[in-house]
C-alpha cells in the first residue's frame, strides 16, 4: 500500500511540473526563442468610413415568416398517427 501511495504522489508531482511556467530570464538578458513562437503583429481595425460603405444586412426572415399565404403554401401536411394502444398488451 505504501508503494502505491509513493507512486501516486510521484505522478502527481510529475503532472504538476508540466503546469509550471517557463523559466524566468534575468533583466537585461534576452529570452531564448520558443518553438513555434511568432512575432506579434498589429491588426488594422476598420475605420468608421469603411464600415459606413458596407451595405446594411437584409433580414429576409421577416419577409417570409410574416407572409401568411407563403406560410400555408409551404407548410407540411399533418400526418395522422396510429393510436399507440392498438393490439394485444
Amino acid at each position: 500500500m505504501k508503494k502505491v501511495m509513493v507512486v501516486i504522489v510521484a505522478l502527481f508531482f510529475l503532472l504538476l511540473s508540466g503546469c509550471q511556467s517557463a523559466a524566468t530570464v534575468a533583466p537585461g538578458e534576452e529570452a531564448p526563442a520558443q518553438v513555434g513562437e511568432t512575432e506579434e503583429t498589429e491588426i488594422a481595425l476598420p475605420t468608421a468610413t469603411a464600415l459606413a460603405a458596407l451595405p446594411a444586412p437584409t433580414d429576409y426572415c421577416l419577409e417570409c415568416h410574416t407572409d401568411q399565404e407563403k406560410l400555408t403554401s409551404l407548410a407540411k401536411p399533418e400526418v395522422a398517427h396510429d393510436a399507440e394502444s392498438k393490439g394485444v398488451g
